[in-house]
This record gives structure tokens, C-alpha cells and sequence, in this order.
């Protein structure tokens, strides 16, 4: 029965998060937002609403399991599908251009504020609040930056001009349709990753990494390889950067505040490096692009090696301290 659970959570959390994703692209398009504000803002935000319900489902009574969701999808967002991108788009490096430190700093900060606020047993009340905040901090700041430079303003390959605007109210509903098939679909879900986890025997904190996290950012894999085949490269980095500050800054927060329960005995150390790694991983296609002819060996190689790296990671933490 649990995988069934999984398999009807993971259906459930792919549509919600379509109708989300869809209702938002048509309010931002409404409100004239340039495409990169909205990829960052709206476009993170709808492909990370699973992580977001999973999290605050297990998160009271299982924190541990909702931590791991977390780290474990960006993890995946940073690793396999920037490394899938990579392989299957060489040359993506050379349209992708550098995060602003509007974004890039608070999640760096962020990452490194996780090792105090979940590396003991205990999370302190303060993570939530400060984790929230610096998630305001980084939208504000964005908002206040203006545009990115011209082969960014693109970046979304749903927000296509020729496609008939629908109104307003239709896309407000869709995004509470998405919304309330989210929230169902996540008690599911998080009731298979138990389930796996008891017939498996893993800690919840590796289930949390391995399964819930692989199954909620289907969505960041699916927008990303759509992007890229529909000639969008430059959506990969800002989903990727936003829907790693949105899991760590909103879904972090989030979980912190709602928990009720203690983390396993050493905390989640492994998964608390493996973090702080993946949200420093997505810039290193950029600087593949200024190496010429070797660039596509690079980033091949580059590919590659995050493909290799989340395996990796994944063995280092099934392995336990």
C-alpha cells in the first residue's frame, strides 16, 4: 500500500502544481511582471508548493522526514536536473547568466544558518522567523533591482505572448484548485514515504532525502528539460536558484516553527553539507562558458559529475554518521 500511497500522492502533486503553475504564469502576466521576476518569484513558487505541503504535513510530528524533503529536493535541484540540463544542453552555460546577490546571498546565508539552526536535536523558535525573513529580504530586494540583462528577460518558455490572456479570476481559481489538490495529495504522499520507510527499514531523515524529495521536484526536472527543449536555457538557473531559496527560506521556516518533535541523535549533519553545497553548485555552469572551444567538455563533464555527486551524497547519507 505504501507505494501505491506514493504513486497517487506523486500524481496528485504534479497536477496540483500544474494548476498552480498556470494560474500564477497568468497573474503574473496580468500584472506585467518582467519574466524573470516571475520565474524567480511565481515559477519557484509553483514548483515547489509539493515540498512546501509534504513539509508542513510531516513536518509537527516528523521533522526530520521534512528536513530531509527539503535538502534532499534541493539537492536534486541543483545536482540531477542542472546535471541533466548539461548533458542534454552543452552549451546552456553560455545563455545562463549569474544570479543577482538579491537572490544569491540570503540563500547563501540561509545555507549557512541551517547548520545552527537544525544541526543539534533541538530547533531553536528563532530559525522560522529568521529563515521567513530573509526570504522577504531576497524577494524585496528583487523587486528593487530592476531587470536582468536582455537574454534573461525570456526565461519562461509558458509565458508565451501569443497565447490568448485568460482572466484574471480564472487564474486566481486555478491556483486554489492547485492549492487544494496539493494539500491532498501530500498527506498521501508523506503516508507512502512512511510506509516505504517502516518496509525498508531507513531512518525518516533518508527517506525525507531520497524518496519525498525525489518525488516533489518532479516538477523543477519537468519545467526545466521543457524549457530547454523549447529553446528557454535561461529558466533552468532561475528556477533552480529560486526554487532552492523558496524550500530552504520558506519551507525551512516553515517547518521550524510547526515542529513538534526532536531530530534523531546528531541531528541531520551529512544532509546539512550536501545542502550547502547544492545551493553554491548551480553557478558553475556559468564559468564553463568562458573557456572557449573546452566548454562543451566541461560542462559534459560538469554534467556528469553532478549526476555522479547526488549519488553519491545519497550513499554518504543512507550510510548514517
Amino acid at each position: 500500500m505504501g507505494i501505491l500511497y506514493l504513486l497517487l500522492g506523486l500524481v496528485g502533486l504534479l497536477a496540483g502544481a500544474e494548476l498552480a503553475v498556470k494560474g500564477a504564469l497568468g497573474l503574473a502576466k496580468h500584472w506585467r511582471w518582467p519574466s524573470w521576476l516571475t520565474g524567480l518569484v511565481l515559477l519557484a513558487l509553483g514548483t515547489s508548493l509539493p515540498e512546501f505541503f509534504v513539509s508542513a504535513v510531516a513536518a509537527p510530528d516528523h521533522p526530520a522526514l521534512a528536513l530531509g524533503n527539503i535538502f534532499g529536493s534541493n539537492a536534486f535541484n541543483s545536482a540531477v536536473v542542472v546535471g541533466a540540463v548539461l548533458l542534454i544542453h552543452p552549451r546552456v552555460g553560455g545563455q545562463l547568466q549569474a544570479s543577482s546577490w538579491a537572490t544569491g546571498l540570503p540563500l547563501f546565508l540561509g545555507a549557512g544558518g541551517a547548520f545552527w539552526c537544525f544541526g543539534g536535536t533541538e530547533i531553536p523558535w528563532q530559525a522560522g522567523p529568521l529563515l521567513l525573513l530573509a526570504y522577504v529580504w531576497m524577494v524585496a530586494v528583487s523587486f528593487r533591482a530592476g531587470k536582468l540583462p536582455v537574454e534573461e528577460e525570456d526565461m519562461l518558455p509558458e509565458a508565451e505572448s501569443a497565447a490568448p490572456q485568460s482572466p484574471p479570476s480564472w487564474n486566481a481559481w486555478l491556483m486554489v484548485a492547485g492549492f487544494a489538490i496539493l494539500a491532498l495529495a501530500s498527506e498521501a504522499f508523506k503516508k507512502g514515504a512512511l510506509d516505504v520507510a517502516a518496509w525498508m527499514g531507513w531512518q525518516e531523515g533518508f527517506t525525507g532525502y531520497l524518496v519525498a524529495a525525489v518525488g516533489t521536484s518532479a516538477p523543477e526536472l519537468f519545467t526545466s528539460l521543457r524549457a530547454v527543449r523549447h529553446g528557454h536555457p535561461g529558466a533552468v538557473l532561475g528556477n533552480v536558484f529560486g526554487s532552492n531559496a523558496f524550500n530552504l527560506l520558506i519551507v525551512g521556516g516553515s517547518a521550524a516553527l510547526l515542529a513538534r518533535e526532536s531530530l534523531p541523535p546528531g541531528g541531520l549533519g551529512p544532509m546539512l553539507w550536501v545542502n550547502a553545497v547544492a545551493c553554491l553548485l548551480p553557478v558553475l555552469p556559468i564559468y564553463g562558458a568562458r573557456l572557449g572551444r573546452r566548454s562543451l567538455i566541461w560542462s559534459q563533464g560538469l554534467g556528469l559529475f553532478m549526476l555522479a555527486g547526488y549519488l553519491a551524497s545519497a550513499a554518504w547519507i543512507f550510510r548514517g554518521p
